[in-house]
């Protein structure tokens, strides 16, 4: 018997603890810790991703996993001329389709891809207009398919495209069309061997896969930029599934069996092999179908209702644990218009509303595992709702302390040392539902209402003192506050009359706003944590969600991306605005209906995260 020194020409290792390079995958160590012996394996799974910003199936897809697209689609009901791009952590909003349709075709990259095809819903007639995209804009391309349909498998790159079987209707029947595009035009080629719709392309032009397919096939079509032949078949037979690699290299998931599966296959270019699932059952999804089969990605479709959801697809010796929401201490009540401050394991919860009750007129400590009830707000700050504050769970500062009667007003303050709470100078302004940052010795005030108007004010606090500065571009209330005093970040809100939320975010620099890119939606009453280039905003409503949402987003200094979403429905929460997006957390707020319309739940956000995927070496 050989030993494992004549085999790899070297020893193995003792050590007291395991390396942590990926570039040792393979390599086995005896860790002298634990007494047992170890490698480094490579592993392939799923994990989540951020939701796209808008629910829907039967999109085109294409691009990579860290650059890919999502156009058009089935928003139930309708056909979309959405775009949106993922960075490989979220999803943000691309440029519109020319043509808005469903159930159409794509390749290519980001920078360089094509959309050709779909119909339009209701009631579904075809199309064969094609679209370039740039990574910006859609062109429409003056060469449209010689047969327009729609549910097509589409391959190949922007420059060198191909388009396999589909639909058409008047009358409705699958076909065996096959058409090539050079870059302007189509052109008919070689027919397959049979009809089909609704299955899987994956390729490029001279070496294409076209896989199941209507109805329930588990049949594979192989071309080669000539003729056809037929390929090893998939074990589980499907239609409207995502998939992308080569015609040697190939991953398909997802799909119609019926009914819409979790099933993952890979291809080594001689056989079809089932690997881990995915993590929800859907069809109907969108792919990065210029992906790698090691590297992929998963989005939308249906599960079976239109679902938003985003699955990453990894093969290497890393193990990623995808950014999450996990759930924290239960709130001490189930209250709204929460101010806070602090990260998680050191957070501050500042007043509240419970439902049918009085407001609480206290504070609550949070170390991350429990909440504990702590000083009460000092009668002269008021004993309503605060739902405005900076700084950390030991030098605080909130705002927005009203009156417990008529006649209201609005300019109280308070500080908080740890153990009691103060007054502090009263504001020179009379507003509330406005929006803090910063530090108790640095902070900033902006935004919100009086009695009478809504506020575009900015205030800066210097521990002692509160300073006028340069008005916001936009007066509202009710929107998000995070960053520094002079690296500060509002974001969302309302006013009226007209009623109107806002998607606007405006960042400010020390002296002056200026207008920063918009959230995804317009919301109002949602909730920020971190700094003015690297942020999540939780949560919040408008006039069509008006006990809030799930939805959660992260800025970068330039632009919003999906992130993952919140298992609880909430708005006008408390949190930390500074708290750093790692140790975000959100808490209680107005929630679902029912009684008592609000929520005592906490929840933590995780970033994501790597290690070198280490497997202990048994014999079985």
């Amino acid at each position: 018997m050989s030993t494992y020194r004549e085999i790899h020409g070297k020893a193995v290792k003792s050590l007291d603890t395991d390396p942590s390079a990926t570039t040792d995958a393979g390599q086995i160590w005896y860790n002298t810790t634990s007494n047992t012996f170890k490698s480094i394996v490579q592993s392939a799974a799923w994990s989540s991703g951020s939701p796209l910003g808008t629910a829907r199936n039967d999109m085109g897809g294409f691009g990579i996993q860290t650059a890919a697209v999502a156009a058009g689609g089935n928003i139930d009901p309708g056909h979309s001329t959405l775009t949106e791009e993922y960075n490989g952590s979220g999803w943000s909003t691309g440029g519109a389709l020319n043509t808005g349709r469903t159930a159409l075709s794509a390749c290519g990259t980001l920078t360089a891809g094509l959309a050709f095809g779909g119909g339009y819903w209701p009631p579904n007639p075809t199309t064969g207009a094609t679209e370039e995209y740039n990574g910006t804009s859609w062109t429409t391309s003056p060469g449209s398919m010689v047969a327009g349909r729609y549910n097509m498998a589409g391959a190949g790159i922007q420059t060198a495209a191909l388009a396999m079987t589909g639909r058409k209707n008047s009358p409705p029947t699958t076909q065996t069309n096959v058409e090539e595009y050079d870059g302007s035009a189509w052109t008919a080629v070689t027919s397959a061997p049979y009809a089909t719709a609704a299955s899987t392309g994956v390729g490029i032009q001279t070496a294409a896969l076209n896989i199941g397919g209507e109805p329930y096939k588990n049949t594979v079509l192989v071309y080669d930029g000539s003729n056809w032949t037929t390929g090893p078949n998939i074990n589980t037979a499907r239609d409207e599934a995502g998939g992308s690699g080569t015609s040697t290299a190939a991953i398909i998931f997802g799909g119609n069996t019926p009914p819409e599966t979790v099933n993952t296959e890979q291809f080594d270019g001689t056989s079809w092999t089932e690997t881990s699932n995915l993590g929800t059952a859907v069809k109907y999804n969108g792919a990065s179908n210029a992906a790698p089969n090691t590297t992929t990605l998963s989005f939308g479709g249906s599960a079976p209702s239109v679902t938003a959801s985003t699955e990453e697809w990894n093969t290497s010796a890393t193990v990623i644990t995808a950014a999450a929401w996990s759930s924290g201490a239960v709130f001490p009540t189930y209250s709204s218009s929460l101010a806070g401050a602090g990260p998680r394991d050191a957070g501050l919860g500042i007043g509240g509303y419970p439902a049918g009750s009085p407001p609480t007129g206290k504070s609550f400590e949070y170390n991350g595992v429990a909440w504990s009830a702590e000083a009460t707000l000092n009668p002269s700050t008021g004993t309503q709702g605060a739902n405005s504050a900076a700084g950390t769970q030991t030098a605080c500062i909130c705002a927005q302390n009203t009156s417990p009667a008529p006649p209201y007003t609005y300019v109280s303050a308070g500080e908080y040392d740890g153990s009691s709470w103060s007054n502090a100078t009263a504001r020179p302004t009379d507003n509330y539902s406005q929006a803090m940052c910063g530090t108790q010795t640095a902070g900033l005030l902006f935004g919100g209402k009086s009695d009478t108007a809504y506020s575009a004010v900015t205030l800066s606090y210097d521990g002692t003192n509160w300073t006028a500065e340069e008005s916001m571009s936009t007066a509202r209330s009710s929107l998000s506050g995070s960053g520094t005093a002079t690296a500060g970040l509002g974001a969302g809100g309302y006013s009226s009359p007209p009623a109107t939320s806002y998607a606007n975010t405006e960042e400010y620099g020390g002296e002056s706003w200026t207008a920063g890119g918009a959230l995804l939606s317009a919301k109002r009453n949602g909730r920020s944590s971190g700094t003015q280039t690297d942020c999540i905003f939780m949560g919040g409503g408008d006039s069509s969600l008006p006990l809030g949402t799930v939805n959660c987003a992260t800025y970068n200094g330039t632009s919003w991306t999906t992130a993952p979403s919140m298992a609880t429905t909430r708005q006008n929460f408390g949190n930390g605005a500074t708290s750093p997006v790692g140790a975000a957390w959100g808490a209680a707020g107005y929630s679902a209906p029912g009684s008592p319309n609000r929520t005592n739940t906490t929840e933590h956000f995780n970033v994501e995260t790597t290690a070198v995927n280490v497997k202990t070496l048994t014999q079985s």
